[in-house]
């Protein structure tokens, strides 16, 4: 009868590639951890400065608008055709109005 033994003579390549294995997962893990920050990084940057760059074309824009409103009249108004029109109500209806409860 033969009986299997442990080798102890290949235990060491086996501790050495399976330390290896997990140094080189270790290390690709970290790699990618350290690059998807630094990518989530830059595009924050990115998006702060199309956020501020939007900000000063919107306060420019807007600007833009106050000073045209500014500048509308009725004389302009009369002078593109509009009229001013009196307004009018529905009158008096005698309508009660309750609530049901």
């Amino acid at each position: 009868m033969t009986t299997k033994v442990l080798d102890f003579s290949n235990i060491d390549r086996k501790l050495f590639w399976a330390f290896a294995g997990f140094l080189a997962l270790a290390l690709s893990f970290y790699l990618y951890s350290v690059l998807s920050l630094t990518m989530s990084v830059v595009e924050r940057d990115r998006t702060a400065s199309a956020v501020r760059e939007l900000a000063a074309h919107t306060g420019a824009l807007e600007a833009e608008y106050l000073g045209l409103q500014n500048t509308v009249t009725l004389a302009y108004a009369q002078g593109l055709g509009l009229e001013e029109v009196s307004v009018k109500f529905a009158g008096n209806t005698n309508a009660k109005i309750s609530l049901a409860r």
